[in-house]
């Protein structure tokens, strides 16, 4: 390890002293008086030690030889490169030695007896240069006797303490869990247990917060810079990689607050981002910081204009701690807004909080926070003047309301509150009511004015030094009448809804909706089911909002009158009792508006009320459902009379939709859709589902009994649910061409399928067995499909046309020539094919042109899978590899469109 600024060749003085003392009789051996010069040094330097110790009782007569002094030295007062010269000794004593032993980090001291006496005291004094000051701390030097030459101790005891510290670092920290601060530089970390010494490297290790698994190196563990381009942030550091336990806590260093006090303490009413008149004359500035073990904290104050005058109103504008603060002489500024900034004094000048405040004129002035309100609101009156000064705030009588009179409780309703305020009266003869108030050390003072009481007028509020002098200064206030607003969110709903109303009723505290029934006023609820009434209290801006439930007296569908009333009473309050038109006209403040209930009536369709069977179709339900109700029961009964029951959950915008699916049969499917009447509860068994009609059905029911049990369930005497019916007819797959029309190089094919909404035709045009061409077509919502095939480059002629889905096939003979297609029967011959299917009886639908399907028209998926391979329909393999290719096809679009 080497010492900052050590030299190549280090300069060693010893000398030893031998005292001979009086014999005084045997005794034991000792260590006398022992000390070490100098006591201070600095961190990073060399330095030289003076050591003295005496070691007492010594025999140097018995002829000992290797006698010696072992003075040790911490390890952070490097003695590694030393070495010592005896420089002489007293007749006592011969062969003077003196070296440093660098393991132990020790001097050692040796002589030989030399005829002397017993005993005998012994001082040994030796002087140690380049001694290389390694750490910052305090550092006790020990001394042991060997007095006999045998490596045994004879005694042992205390040399002195040297203190290192850093004169060229701006601190130094040597307890764990101190914290540093981004942005400070030359930070002495010498002292910390198992830092590096002074001139060498130190790593430290993040282990916590921000700085978690991240480095930070500096080149010089005396003159540390806590800088991120050192890899320091926020957070917890160790010095040995893989240590969770902190040493070193890394801070951002922030200025929490600059709060500025009239006077000379920090005591009273704080007066940041306010004003003050010139005469309180001193301000006191007490901010808050957290780097005071880093840096001292300055204050600067800039005038209006940005030009710095802190020198002008302080001498001393350093705070070494945030208990702290600095007195600003503000008594000559003049009128403006002054910025007071607190900022770091040396490294940390990039750390800043500023308040502001201004300077006002000292004319005695009163404004009001609100100088329009209506009346029962309240404004505050704010009295600028001397701090200390008594003022009065006063109203006239003729402000008072026709029913109020001058007098004591009159004042103390009109003035309830206020900073500095005093007392409050009222004087008869000068026919006013008052507020005393004291102006506090801001010059302020702040006093509330509650318009209940007052006439809806405009009024002066006056100022004066006494209760009936001439006033200092007067501000206008208007009071207006109190005003209630009330909107519905909705104003046309079904009845059974929620709905929220809103509205201003400024000045009240609460707000009580009542609706006209009859002749009468009938309060209106919140939530029905828990009687809790269409009452709120006002906020704080004059706003309210409540919602109503229309499941009570709003429950019949009509057009109601609401009524919003601004305080009540609390007699009203609370009660459900009705009241007359005459009692609403009383109140003070009503607000009206309308709302009209209708009837919640269900509405639903189906996205086609003719399905395929047996094919995996489905049918969507779609419809709205105003009203209470959160759940729409649906059932389905089968032509079988079978029940499949469903809930349905109904959107907020009362929309719900569902997938009739499970097609199986043919015949009619019909679909009751069940909701709830206005008390939002089912008729049947309301705590279950749908699946609750189970207890009413056997399973061994015709669709009309199914339909009717169901409708049962629903109705009767007192009973309100409403049960929606629809039909969806199911038949065997089929498809049709209606017409076939020529254009440019191509043929327009339209037709119908009884398939579900997206399935997917394949179109093809035979001549004998080659495929002249081909296309495709999606059957829509409607059970509608059109599309174009490409005829361009066939040849006239006649064609057979062909329209599949996989489950249903029609077949027409198309001629083309020139610019002319026409479809005619196709041959009477039965085309013969594997069969694919049960044979089942399928009736024949007549074509678009009357042909039915026997005479080249119309061949159902039943009539395919019935041909015979005897006579053959001119349709050899090449076409039939063609038309599976299209069926494939086909099967893959109508499988990915599922």
């Amino acid at each position: 390890m080497t010492g900052v600024g050590r030299a190549g060749t280090l300069a060693f003085v010893l000398s030893l002293l031998l005292v001979s003392a009086a014999p005084v009789g045997a005794a034991a051996v000792g260590l006398g008086d022992a000390s070490v010069s100098p006591t201070s040094v600095s961190t990073g330097d060399t330095t030289t030690l003076d050591l003295s110790v005496n070691a007492t009782g010594v025999n140097t007569t018995d002829g000992t030889t290797g006698a010696n002094v072992t003075v040790s030295v911490p390890t952070a007062l490097d003695l590694s490169g030393a070495t010592v010269t005896a420089e002489g000794a007293t007749p006592n004593a011969t062969n003077v030695g003196a070296v440093v032993d660098d393991a132990a980090n020790a001097v050692v001291v040796s002589w030989n007896d030399d005829a002397g006496t017993d005993p005998e005291t012994v001082t040994v004094t030796a002087t140690v240069s380049g001694v290389a000051v390694d750490r910052t701390g305090e550092y006790d030097l020990t001394a042991t006797v060997d007095a006999d030459g045998d490596g045994a101790t004879d005694a042992n005891g205390a040399v002195g303490t040297v203190t290192a510290s850093a004169p060229d670092s701006d601190r130094s920290v040597t307890a764990a869990d101190a914290s540093l601060f981004l942005g400070e530089e030359d930070v002495d970390l010498t002292g910390l247990d198992g830092a590096a010494a002074a001139g060498e490297r130190q790593r430290l290790y993040g282990n916590g917060g921000g700085a978690d698994g991240k480095v930070a190196t500096v080149e010089n563990a005396l003159t540390a810079d806590v800088s991120r381009g050192n890899g320091f942030v926020t957070g917890t550091y160790a010095l040995t990689p893989g240590d969770d336990t902190s040493v070193l806590v890394v801070e951002r260093p922030t200025v929490r607050d600059v709060e500025l006090y009239p006077g000379d303490t920090a005591e009273g009413t704080e007066v940041s981002g306010s004003s003050v008149p010139p005469s309180v004359e001193t301000l006191t500035v007490d901010p808050g910081f957290n780097f005071e073990t880093a840096d001292d904290a300055t204050v600067v104050v800039e005038n209006p204009d940005g030009l710095e005058i802190t020198d002008e109103l302080t001498a001393d504008p350093t705070l070494a701690s945030e208990d702290e603060t600095v007195r600003l002489d503000v008594a000559d500024l003049s009128v403006g807004t002054y910025t007071v900034r607190v900022e770091g004094a040396d490294d940390l000048d990039h750390v800043n909080g500023t308040a502001t405040v201004r300077v006002r004129p000292e004319a005695r002035t009163v404004s009001l926070s609100r100088t329009r309100v209506a009346r029962g609101e309240s404004t505050v009156a704010t009295v600028s003047g001397p701090p200390g000064a008594l003022r009065y705030v006063r109203l006239p009588a003729d402000a008072l309301a026709d029913d109020t009179t001058v007098s004591g409780p009159t004042a103390e309703a009109v003035f309830p509150s206020g900073e500095g305020l005093a007392l409050v009266g009222a004087d008869v003869s000068a026919g006013v009511v008052y507020a005393e108030v004291s102006l506090e050390s801001d010059g302020f003072a702040r006093v509330e004015i509650d318009t209940e009481r007052l006439d809806a007028d405009t009024h002066d509020v006056a100022v004066a030094e006494s209760v009936a002098g001439d006033d200092e200064a007067s501000v206008p206030l208007t009071v207006t009448d109190r005003r209630v607003s009330v909107a519905p969110a909705r104003t046309t709903l079904p009845v059974g809804e929620t709905v929220s109303v809103s509205g201003t009723a400024r000045g009240a505290d609460d707000v009580k909706l009542y609706a006209r029934i009859g002749d009468e006023y009938a309060p209106l609820y919140e939530d029905a089911d828990a009687d809790e009434l269409a009452e709120t209290s006002v906020d704080d801006d004059g706003s309210w909002d409540v919602d109503l439930d229309t499941r009570a007296a709003l429950t019949v569908p009509d057009r109601y009158r609401i009524a919003a009333v601004a305080d009540p009473g609390d007699d009203r309050l609370g009660s459900t009792d009705r009241i007359a038109e005459s009692t609403l006209h009383d109140f003070d403040a009503v607000g009206r508006a309308a709302i009209t209930t209708t009837d919640p009536s269900p509405s639903a369709s189906v996205s086609q009320s003719r399905v395929a069977a047996g094919v995996g179709d489905e049918v969507t339900v779609v419809g709205r459902a105003p009203g209470p109700g959160e759940t729409v029961r649906a059932y389905v009964v089968s032509p079988r009379g079978a029940v499949d029951a469903h809930d349905v959950t109904v959107g907020d915008d009362d929309d719900f939709d569902f997938d009739v699916d499970g097609v199986e049969t043919t015949g009619r499917y019909r679909i009751l859709l069940v909701t709830a009447g206005r008390d939002a509860d089912f008729a049947l068994d309301d705590g279950g589902d749908a699946e609750a009609i189970r207890g009413e059905l056997t399973g061994s029911e015709t669709p009309a009994q199914a339909v009717a049990i169901v409708r049962d369930a629903y109705g009767g005497a007192g009973v309100d649910d409403r049960v929606l019916a629809l039909n969806v007819t199911a038949s065997d797959p089929r498809v049709t061409v209606e017409t076939v029309r020529p254009g440019d190089d191509e043929l327009v094919v339209a037709g119908t399928s009884n398939r579900e909404n997206g399935t997917t035709l394949v179109l093809d045009l035979r001549q004998g067995t080659r495929t002249a061409a081909v296309g495709d077509a999606e059957v829509n919502a409607s059970g509608r499909w059109r599309t174009t095939v490409d005829v361009g480059g066939v040849t006239p002629g006649e064609y057979a046309l062909r329209v599949e889905t996989g489950d249903a096939i029609e077949v027409r003979t198309v001629r083309l020539g020139g610019v002319t297609a026409t479809a005619t029967p196709a041959p009477t011959a039965t085309p013969t094919e594997i069969p694919t299917a049960t044979p089942s009886t399928a009736t024949p639908t007549a074509s678009a042109d009357g042909t039915a399907a026997a005479a080249g028209g119309t061949r159902r998926a039943t009539d395919r899978a019935t041909r015979t391979e005897t006579t053959g329909d001119g349709f050899g393999s090449g076409t039939a590899l063609v038309a599976l290719v299209a069926l494939l096809a086909f099967a893959r679009r109508r499988s990915s469109s599922k």
